[in-house]
């Protein structure tokens, strides 16, 4: 029986490697000027990724929720339906995934966010929202 011929992997596409930096520039624009458009431009990334794109999307999510975590809660209330927030909810959900006790984890998390919104000066109706988007954050989704 003859040996078998391995093909050498077909290196990336070039396009993997602009979108993904594409996400990068969006979440450093985000992240350190605060830029709404920057948010807007994510959250249309969000609408059309699929597997790789989504990850990244999922990560920067949370990347930006950490940092300008006000902007976030005030973007996603502004446009509930937003399918950053389903990504954002399934990237923290995943942030969680790994953790020893992730009963505790979970519990940290909300606290901390809930913490962050009262010194941030939430209004009730964003404070209701965000209540929502804790109540959604579960690292069991991933099992």
């Amino acid at each position: 029986m003859p040996a078998a011929v391995v093909l050498p992997e077909p290196p990336a596409p070039v396009i993997d490697d602009k979108v993904l930096a594409y996400i990068d520039s969006l979440e450093q624009a985000i992240t350190q000027h605060r830029s709404l458009p920057a948010l807007q431009k994510l959250d249309s990334v969000a609408c059309i990724s699929d597997g790789y794109v989504t990850e990244a999307v999922d990560k920067a999510a949370v990347t930006i929720w950490a940092r300008q975590f006000t902007l976030t809660v005030r973007y996603l209330h502004q446009l509930p339906t937003s399918l950053l927030r389903h990504q954002l909810i399934w990237g923290l959900s995943a942030d969680m995934f790994t953790a020893d006790n992730r009963a505790q984890a979970l519990t940290t998390f909300r606290a901390t966010a809930l913490d962050s919104a009262r010194r941030a000066g939430l209004s009730s109706a964003e404070m209701v929202f965000l209540q929502k988007i804790l109540g959604e954050v579960n690292p069991a989704l991933l099992d």
